[in-house]
């Protein structure tokens, strides 16, 4: 499906995608809130700090940083998706641009969180890596943190059995994470990264920056 495609296909799920969320206990989204709320806990912000959102959708997980008092930026190519974000939570900042394109200026700067929820099994596994390794080394600040909460399994053996289970709903356009592979891919790219397995098909990577806070970027 091309990118075209895709945004037509988010900015018409923006009418509905709050509701269709809630409504299954199963593939893809069994455990959504847990998973938004884990990223949040995992993230340990302090009030004001700058924190980017990675496809922000409608802003239900932005919206959590915002109640606490953090600076949050959200970015996501859908149009309909950013107008229900802003709706919800008025007082973040919100980019419309592509994740795998340029940014605009005014993001090119270091965040202190990174966080993303149910986005970036869009991208196979090297565009994620690929990603990952631009987010660490020019827009995570020192000490900082990523991260990802996504539709994701322990092994790539589990992944396969829940395709198996859940065909009927399995996108074959879409890369869920395997946390066995993606580690050691990531290992490779110089990437240290944690998972935790949160419901039967979401998980969360966590990432740190590779300098603390008092050495230079």
């Amino acid at each position: 499906m091309s990118t075209e495609d895709r945004v037509q296909l988010f900015d018409v799920w923006a009418t509905h995608y709050d509701s269709s969320i809630q409504l299954t206990h199963d593939f893809p989204f069994d455990g959504y809130q847990d998973v938004l709320d884990e990223i949040y806990k995992l993230s340990t912000v302090k009030t004001q700090m700058l924190v980017l959102d990675l496809g922000v959708g409608t802003g239900n997980l932005a919206k959590q940083f915002t109640a606490f008092g953090c600076a949050v930026w959200g970015i996501d190519f859908s149009f309909e998706m950013l107008a229900k974000a802003r709706e919800k939570i008025p007082q973040a900042r919100f980019v419309q641009a592509d994740l795998l394109g340029d940014w605009p200026t005014e993001l090119h700067q270091r965040f202190d969180r990174i966080v993303s929820s149910y986005v970036l099994h869009e991208f196979d596994l090297a565009k994620k890596v690929s990603l990952l390794q631009r987010l660490t080394h020019r827009y995570l600040a020192n000490g900082g943190r990523i991260i990802i909460g996504d539709i994701a399994f322990q092994t790539i053996q589990t992944r396969e059995l829940t395709r198996k289970k859940w065909a009927n709903l399995w996108d074959e356009d879409e890369h869920y994470w395997a946390a066995d592979e993606t580690m050691t891919v990531c290992k490779r790219a110089g990437i240290s990264l944690q998972y935790s397995q949160i419901s039967s098909c979401g998980g969360i990577f966590v990432i740190e920056s590779p300098y603390s806070e008092c050495e230079a970027a």
